[in-house]
């Protein structure tokens, strides 16, 4: 690792002292680098570019829950999760909800500085791996 990489990472812990913007991205499976500002990152959570690729809509809610190990905060429900990391501008955090099956039904962005306060959804694509179901013979 060279000087400058160095540099960059002291960099970035300065800028970020706690929570990295690559922490949240590789929750979300997305590509976020830790030299944009918050807000830029606030924008590309919400672009097309920040749709995750490790979450999917109705994928068991382990396994979605597994994805935000790195969060600062844990708070878990009957129905939802909810998951922070904290930033110099505040907590961001994000929403899951679950449905009576626990799958993942939705995942909603929270910050104070987003519209108001109120909480904004993420697409989650749909997973489109075929399920196969395993019958045993019968004798």
């Amino acid at each position: 690792m060279g000087l400058l990489d160095n540099l960059k990472k002291v960099y970035c812990r300065f800028h970020y002292p706690v929570s990295l913007p690559e922490d949240v991205a590789c929750a979300l499976g997305i590509q976020a680098p830790n030299h944009l500002s918050f807000e830029e990152f606030v924008q590309l959570l919400q672009s097309p570019e920040g749709k995750p690729t490790r979450l999917t809509k109705f994928m068991p809610r382990h396994l979605a829950e597994m994805a935000f190990q790195s969060a600062l905060r844990k708070e878990t429900f009957k129905k939802t999760s909810l998951f922070s990391y904290y930033f110099c501008k505040g907590w961001l955090a994000f929403f899951l909800q679950f449905d009576d099956q626990h799958r993942l039904r939705r995942l909603y962005i929270q910050h104070r500085d987003l519209s108001q306060g109120e909480n904004i959804e993420i697409c989650l694509p749909c997973d489109s791996r075929p399920t196969f179901i395993h019958f045993k013979e019968l004798n």
